[in-house]
């Protein structure tokens, strides 16, 4: 059985122990504010911390947003408050560079080796770390469900753990996932699969955590908060779509964050629809004869995409649609599948022994390596002077209400002094 091939091989644990350690490190040279001058940043205060604060951690832990339980950024928060307040955004920032880490490592387990040898499962990793077109996800609690995602993904299809202390990591990152944010209503179907592919205990295992963790999130759904969600009309188009597509996606993989797909003119538009078909031809033959763990990641990162597009959840911008806000906003968390997907099919093509898939892979592999570069750094966020707030909080009498002005500039958090 497919579930049961190891061949790849794995790291010792002090190499897993150097590579955590290493990618924890790259994730703060691309943001070093983020350790170095931590401040919230929009829900991580007025949302998470500001619920823990005020309603205390077990009642915030149980409270939907949204829509979903949002079980990782709360827990964050509430892990926050055994330290004083000032550094109560460090922890979480802590917190989300671990969780932006922790993928490597489960790629280069010995239960990932379906993906390919050693080396190679490496290199993905390396594509990973350094993958442009997501600036969104950087060092912050509240963008850090979509890595988890990423890893209850990578946990979900890997081979069935072998020791009883794997098997209590996976179920703790699948179920954590499971009730943050929505993301179980597509792993649910990829559960299903492999449970149909081979029926292992396992597989029924992991099949029943994301029934149950469904039912949950439609529960919170339902009977939650459902929070602010402003009505945005689509504006659905082949036109915006292929935009979308070649702008956001395939363009921004290739060379980073970018507006090329606002760009007007029949000639711009030629090219856009150009990029379109070629770049959805190379993820077609990758689909069409990759192994199955690269064909369910397609398929995983198709569902989000159609998703977003579907209902994309944006602050409407006066004037714009849905899909025209999406086209103006590079390296958001939605793209971060898409454009993860992208790139590793990408490798795939270029590792095959057919020569055309190598001839086209290889120089859009190159040009990445520009993206990669120009989306290195993240800009830091606006100094708001958070430790004089926090003194602030501090000195005020209790029961007093304090507003903190966080970033982006604009938002405030109300913290209620205990």
């Amino acid at each position: 059985m497919e579930d049961t091939k190891e061949a790849g091989g794995g790291l010792q644990p002090w190499q897993h122990a150097v590579v955590f350690l290493a990618a924890c490190l790259i994730f703060v040279a691309r943001r070093p504010d983020a350790i170095f001058h931590a401040q919230f940043y929009a829900e991580d205060g007025r949302d998470w911390f500001a619920n823990a604060y005020n309603l205390g951690w077990f009642a915030a832990l149980l409270r939907p947003q949204d829509g979903y339980f949002q079980t990782l950024p709360r827990l964050g928060a509430s892990l926050s408050l055994l330290m004083p307040f000032v550094y109560a955004p460090l922890v979480m920032n802590l917190i989300a560079i671990l969780v932006q880490a922790l993928p490597v490592n489960i790629l280069l387990a010995s239960q990932s080796s379906g993906w390919g040898s050693l080396r190679f499962r490496a290199v993905l990793a390396a594509v990973y770390v350094a993958l442009p077109n997501c600036g969104e996800i950087s060092c912050g609690i509240t963008e850090s469900q979509w890595v988890l995602a990423f890893c209850a993904f990578l946990a979900l299809v890997a081979c069935p753990p072998r020791s009883a202390g794997i098997q209590v990591f996976d179920i703790a990152v699948l179920l954590l996932c499971g009730i943050t944010g929505p993301f179980s209503f597509f792993f649910l179907p990829i559960a299903m699969f492999l449970l149909w592919r081979s029926r292992t205990g396992w597989r029924w295992i992991t099949a029943a955590l994301f029934c149950l963790t469904t039912l949950l999130q439609i529960g919170a759904f339902f009977l939650g908060n459902r929070g602010v969600r402003h009505p945005i009309l689509t504006g659905a188009s082949p036109v915006w779509f292929i935009r979308i597509l070649s702008g956001s996606i395939y363009m921004g993989t290739l060379i980073g964050g970018n507006e090329i797909g606002l760009r007007s003119g029949r000639s711009a538009f030629i090219f856009l629809l150009c990029v379109a078909v070629a770049g959805t031809g190379i993820v077609a033959v990758c689909f069409a004869k990759a192994n199955v763990e690269m064909k369910l990641l397609l398929v995983f990162s198709a569902m989000i995409f159609a998703a977003t597009l579907v209902a994309p959840n944006l602050r409407p911008i006066p004037g714009l649609t849905g899909w025209q806000e999406l086209t103006v906003a590079p390296g958001i968390h939605y793209w971060f599948f898409p454009t993860l997907a992208f790139a590793w099919s990408l490798l795939w093509c270029f590792r095959q022994p057919a020569q055309s898939l190598t001839v086209v892979s290889a120089p859009l592999l190159f040009l990445m390596c520009f993206g990669m570069v120009r989306d290195s750094r993240r800009p830091a966020f606006t100094n708001l002077h958070f430790a004089a707030y926090a003194e602030q909080l501090k000195d005020a009498p209790a029961g007093s209400a304090v507003t903190i002005p966080i970033n982006p500039v604009g938002w405030n958090m109300v913290l209620i002094k205990h």
